[in-house]
């Protein structure tokens, strides 16, 4: 344009999405045209510009804020004081319907939409409230009901019909209803401090534009051109139309196949109707300057899948440019995701062996977490890599410390998990504190019930520590007093001072290593992060606090810092690569629900019938089952996003492309996923290694992760010989265990010592006689100082599953009674919960005759401190239904929250049973009840270790007892659980199709206790 038509530059326009992206297109603009500028912006940086310089007549402040997703979430969070998902929910949402142009007022109009739908049940909206309680209880006491034949059975399960869809209808209307008036205050409060969000930017500027023209803007940019515009949204779109009103010379680059920001609000449509709106010349690039024809085929073959069959002509088939073939794509399947990560790092070995650069080799994958095995694979090879757009950074050591420091001093005026938490985190950190000490601690705490913080300031004497714990112990405690003096300091301040008293600045200053230069940077992006805070939300140390949970609430949590070699293996999620390309290029995780994946965060609260998606769904009248196709409809847009995506993944490669699956992937088998079926993969796992078409299948059935080394040559001659070392330590002799030792010192780095003098010389220090004597002494004697001790040591069905789940978990809970945030959670469904059980064991423990006294039972128990601000009226619903379904049981208890301990395979095994019944009719059969107020049901390994669990300790407490029945009391579902003994297994009552209990539930509870107490030793 400039040098061919000789345009003047100041006359395009170029707009982009990402800075990044625009920073490239200037850069390379500027090399081609010799200095010359053209305006390269990205749309909301233009947008923010336009408002700028015409804020009065915008009416917002010349200096307005601009809001990101994340601030607009912590505004929220602060000012409409929601919890942090809820916030993180309503601000994505208010982005998104801004990007769609789906104004707060079209909500409204599908709330009312609602409203007499709900009203069509029931017209007086003042009755709402009181029909939905009464409705979940009827339906939740609904199988208490009597039917007098079949005609009553069918009128009665009618109304159970009825009172489902009212339930359904409330619970949306009040949904949308909340989400609306928390947007209308945001646009409040965002207004009076003069703040603009990212949706604000587009929508205002296009407001100007139409109110004012367009005219100023049409003579300066008379020439537009918009990149990556298949993912311009909705309202971006609008902008370009007021951009081109004059002068019509635009130009888009667009590949359909490679939407993949719907998530952001992307506008599926927009080629179609640009084409429609401008009727251009269409330049199609059908050659590919980047990949050979062979992975061009494949990525052509997957594609189309999302073209139905009379669109398929639309879906070019692109050539290399120079028609150059190729290799084959090749797919590796590996045993498991260990091996996967150990096959992708020895292919890219063989490429760096033949001379390709590591900066020209990536790994792609669907999300963050995928990639670490991969991550782990190449520090254990010592190859460079640099992870682009990584998401770790609160994980770091060195950051966890530092806000370790930061939720104890908050703690002290906001109790919180965290805080609890933080103080093991100190006291761990680097190992400061034994694991002999850890346990004492930990015992203590279990026994007396009490905080880490109360044990070691007002207990400190009593947990019996060694000299170095209580040091330990001491020195941490002056490090928290003082930062406590400054709590009242700038948060950014008080992290200096937490680096400071801590040492943390010190520790890492001391020593020139990647890693150290690496923790600094992070400790000051850390307080780059408060000081950013500071500028958008206050000084508070509560609320940044909260704003690091909404960080990790929306995957928010940014990028450690990383000092990457410029040529270094790129590591990324596929949305990164876009617009990428490398000569080698894994795409991994290609495994059923890891890729395509269906599952994701929190859709927004924006309802299918205000988006276009779904518009000819819901005008169909042929179409009954809306909800139905809504999801199918759902279903396939987002495989067709997920197919672009690998598309966009296949498509970075250059000329070598592996595609990798495992067969198990954390030891659950997994089937390949349907994208390798779309290009033609056909079960090939059953058999060997293949090639069909442009294919070659290689079935990697070797397992050898633990072998893998640092890489270089030394490091594998060093790995050998220290193999053979431990080989030869119970299988040769003292010569050969002699010099497999001596030689692998020896090929330490620097010269190798004289040995036989090092031996002379320091033989009464190497001698081992003594050593050994006094280690067999202590074997022998016990006096190891972690002795398993049976007495000392309870199970219970709950610890069991949470050591199944991860030993380590099971450490800090058990042993080290460090909380987790569920076991602290200060609201919401856990406090309710506990609320309604002490409800109701002080009811059933009075035999209370009506519900009016469970009601008076209720409200005295609501001014108890520990459940100020318990929803009373959701806990009253649960409570409805116990009296309904028990009010003619009461008076049978024999006794409430019954502790017992019971002997079980030579371990002792603990429970907590809500309520013990007699059986009517009977002189020793007993019931035993377990109340869950929440709507979780336990699964059946769990339901049958509990209740077992409880019958063997009712059974052994009182041995005259025989328990005939256990019940789970699910108070928010629509039936209770009952397992009845019958012929000696208990079955489960009034139901055949549900299994009865596992009587190998208490063998299995007794090998992993068995298990547990091998690893305690």
């Amino acid at each position: 344009m400039v040098e061919k038509e000789n345009i003047d530059p100041s006359h395009i326009l170029a707009l982009t999405f990402s800075k990044e992206a625009a920073r490239h297109m200037r850069e390379k603009v500027e090399k081609l045209l010799q200095g010359k500028e053209i305006h390269v912006k990205t749309f909301h940086s233009f947008c923010a510009e336009l408002i700028k310089d015409h804020s009065d007549r915008c009416k917002v402040p010349g200096d307005f804020k601009i809001f990101e997703e994340m601030d607009s979430a912590i505004f929220i969070f602060r000012e409409l004081k929601v919890d942090a998902y809820t916030a993180s929910l309503y601000a994505n949402t208010i982005g998104k319907a801004k990007d769609l142009n789906i104004s707060i007022d079209k909500f409204k109009e599908f709330l009312e939409t609602l409203k007499k739908h709900v009203q069509d049940i029931e017209k007086d909206e003042s009755k709402w409230k009181e029909l939905y309680r009464k409705s979940k209880f009827k339906l939740n006491t609904f199988h208490l009901q009597e039917f007098k034949d079949k005609e009553d059975k069918k009128a009665k399960q009618a109304e159970k019909k009825r009172y489902s869809e009212f339930i359904d209808l409330y619970e949306e209307y009040l949904k949308y209803s909340n989400f609306i008036s928390a947007w209308e205050k945001y646009e409040e409060k965002k207004s009076a401090i003069g703040a603009l969000d990212y949706g604000d930017l587009n929508k205002i500027a296009l407001w100007y534009l139409d109110v004012y023209g367009t005219q100023e803007l049409n003579d300066t940019f008379r020439y537009i051109i918009i990149d990556e515009f298949q993912d311009t949204n909705y309202v971006q779109f609008e902008l370009i139309k007021k951009l081109t009103a004059s002068n019509k010379n635009i130009t888009v680059v667009a590949d359909p196949n490679q939407t993949i920001y719907a998530f952001r609000g992307a506008y599926t449509n927009n080629i179609e109707v640009f084409k429609e709106q401008f009727t251009p010349a269409i330049v199609s690039l059908d050659v590919s300057f980047r990949s050979t024809n062979k992975i061009l085929r494949v990525a052509h073959t997957l594609i189309e899948k999302n073209y139905g069959d009379d669109k398929k002509k639309e879906c070019l088939l692109i050539k290399n440019h120079k028609d150059i073939e190729g290799e084959n794509v090749s797919i590796i399947e590996t045993e498991d995701d260990n091996e996967e990560a150990r096959a992708i790092v020895e292919k890219i070995e063989e490429y760096l062996a033949q001379g390709i650069p590591p900066k020209e080799i990536a790994v792609l994958y669907r999300t963050h977490a995928q990639g670490r095995k991969v991550r782990q694979a190449l520090e254990n090879r010592g190859l460079p890599f640099r992870v682009k757009d990584d998401t770790d950074f609160l994980k770091q050591p060195e950051i966890k410390t530092a806000l370790a420091y930061l939720y104890i001093i908050n703690n002290i005026s906001h109790p919180t998990a965290r805080g609890t938490e933080a103080w093991w985190r100190i006291f761990h950190y680097n190992n400061a504190l034994s694991q002999e000490d850890s346990i004492r601690i930990g015992e203590y705490i279990k026994k007396k019930w009490v905080s880490f913080q109360e044990a070691i300031y007002h207990h400190i004497e009593e947990l019996r520590l060694s000299k170095s714990g209580l040091e330990t112990i001491s020195n941490v405690k002056k490090r928290i007093d003082s930062l406590c003096n400054k709590k009242n300091l700038d948060v950014s301040d008080l992290i200096l001072e937490v680096y400071d008293l801590s040492g943390l600045s010190r520790q890492f200053a001391h020593t020139d290593t990647k890693h150290s230069r690496e923790a600094l940077l992070n400790l000051r992006q850390l307080h780059e992060l408060a000081s950013n805070f500071e500028e958008f939300h206050g000084k508070d140390l509560s609320l940044f606090i909260d704003y690091l949970e909404i960080l990790d609430e929306m995957d928010g949590n940014p990028a450690p810092a990383r000092i990457a070699d410029e040529d270094a293996i790129n590591l990324m999620t596929i949305h990164s690569a876009k617009g990428l390309e490398f000569n080698v290029v894994f795409v991994t995780n290609l495994a059923k629900d890891k890729f395509p994946l269906y599952r994701g965060g929190a859709e927004p609260l924006i309802p299918p019938e205000l988006m276009e998606q779904y518009r000819d769904i819901f005008e169909d009248e042929s179409i009954k089952d809306t909800e139905k196709a809504v999801r199918e409809r759902k279903k396939e847009i987002k495989k067709e996003e997920e197919r672009r995506l690998a598309y966009v993944a296949l498509t970075r490669a250059k000329e070598h492309l592996f595609l990798t699956l495992a067969i198990k992937y954390a030891d659950d088998e997994r089937e390949p996923s349907e994208f390798l079926t779309d290009i033609g993969y056909d079960n090939w796992r059953a058999g060997g290694n293949i090639t069909v078409g442009d294919l070659s299948y290689i079935h990697d059935t070797d397992t050898k992760v633990r072998e893998m080394v640092k890489d270089s040559a030394l490091e594998r001659e060093k790995a050998l010989r220290k193999r053979l070392l431990i080989e030869s330590l119970d299988s040769g002799d003292f010569t050969e265990i002699m010099k497999n030792t001596l030689l692998y010192q020896a090929l330490k780095p620097g010269k190798a010592p004289d040995f036989k003098e090092v031996f002379n010389s320091n033989w009464e220090k190497i001698d081992p006689a003594q050593d050994a004597e006094n280690i067999l002494g202590k074997i022998k004697e016990n006096k190891n100082g972690l002795k398993f001790n049976p007495a000392s040591m309870t199970f219970s069905y709950s610890s069991i599953s949470s050591y199944e789940q991860c030993p380590r978990q099971y450490e800090l809970a058990e042993l080290l009674r460090m909380p987790t945030r569920d076991s602290e959670d200060s609201t919401g469904a856990m406090r309710r919960g506990n609320f309604v059980h002490k409800v109701l064991e002080k009811a059933v423990s009075e035999k209370i005759t009506s519900k009016d006294r469970l009601y008076e039972i209720r409200d005295t128990v609501a001014k108890e401190p520990e459940f100020k601000g318990v929803d009373i009226e959701a806990a009253t619903g649960a409570l409805d239904v116990f009296w309904e379904r028990n009010k003619d049981t009461i008076a049978n208890n024999l006794m409430v929250e019954q502790r017992f301990t019971v002997p079980l395979g030579g371990f002792n095994f603990k429970g907590f049973i809500d309520r013990v019944d007699l059986i009517q009719g009977t002189k020793d059969e007993v019931e035993i009840i377990d109340y869950k107020a929440g709507k979780y049901e336990p699964g059946p390994v769990e339901r049958s270790r509990q209740l077992l669990l409880y019958a063997r300790g009712i059974e052994h407490v009182y041995p005259k007892c025989k328990v005939k029945k256990l019940t789970l009391e699910l108070l928010a579902r629509p039936n209770p659980r009952t397992f009845e003994l019958t012929c000696g297994k208990y079955e489960c009552a009034g139901s055949s199709r549900m299994e009865g209990l596992d009587e190998d539930a208490i063998d299995d509870m007794i090998e992993i206790a068995k298990s547990i107490a091998h690893d305690y030793e």
